[in-house]
């Protein structure tokens, strides 16, 4: 014999004495007890319009779609596996993010070289110069202010959302490493 069947039949008489214990020294417990049991055999032994066998196979049904419906709305789905795809290289830069209800937040890039915080320059997208193109310049101020990436199009809020569109492409081609 196992250890650990020794351990159950040992744990299943110790809890066999004690309730035997609170059954013999508390006389209303027992009394109730009894009570309740002498009213379930009258309720299914007493006469009705249906019998009450199918009485209890009703409440039983409805006692098992109870517990059902608790067990569904206490199920917590798991994360899908995309949610640990929280960083890549996009555009020769490191972009991090988080999620939320299935959509990127605090997406930002990072420099590939020193891990620093970029800043970004997009005032070629308020000049009034057409000869320029729209861009937003991400820039290391730790590398000696040195352009990392450039994304022509648009200003900074352009950019994230060319960059979250990148992330949600790559998550669909399954091209991320998850």
């Amino acid at each position: 014999m196992s250890e650990n069947s020794i351990k159950s039949i040992a744990a299943g008489a110790t809890a066999s004495v004690i309730a035997g214990i609170i059954l013999l020294t508390i006389p209303k417990l027992r009394f109730w007890i009894w009570s309740i049991a002498i009213w379930i055999w009258k309720t299914l032994t007493a006469t009705y319009l249906v019998a009450g066998w199918l009485l209890l196979i009703i409440f039983f049904i409805t006692l098992i779609g109870v517990i059902l419906l608790f067990l569904n709305f206490s199920y917590k789905p798991e994360d899908p596996p995309f949610k640990s795809y929280t960083e890549d290289f996009i555009r020769r830069t490191l972009w991090r993010w988080s999620w939320s209800n299935n959509r990127v937040l605090n997406l930002w890039c990072y420099c590939p070289h020193c891990d620093a915080t970029l800043i970004y320059d997009d005032s070629s997208c308020y000049a009034y110069n057409y000869m320029e193109t729209d861009k937003t310049d991400f820039i290391c101020e730790n590398c000696s202010n040195t352009i990392i990436t450039t994304i022509e199009g648009g200003d900074k809020d352009y950019a994230l959302g060319l960059i979250t569109r990148e992330i949600s492409r790559r998550i669909r081609t399954k091209e991320n490493a998850i």
